[in-house]
């Protein structure tokens, strides 16, 4: 998933946050921060939610779709 990790380290880098802060804001773990910025991944279906929020007011386009889990 290449879309999920660059729109999360643009996101990082629009806000001024390093990993730990992101994963605080968004309720996940520094591990899984990481996981995303490496290798993509599948974010949880709360997970989505608050990426999709946080992209929305930092103005940044995500087309996520959900994935039905």
């Amino acid at each position: 998933m290449e879309q999920l990790r660059e729109k999360v380290k643009e996101l990082r880098r629009k806000r001024g946050w390093a990993q730990e802060d992101m994963a605080r804001e968004i309720g996940v773990s520094l591990s899984t921060v990481q996981r995303w910025e490496r290798q993509g991944g599948k974010p949880t279906r709360l997970a989505r939610r608050e990426l999709s929020r946080l992209f929305k007011e930092a103005g940044i386009e995500w087309n996520e779709t959900p994935r039905g889990d």
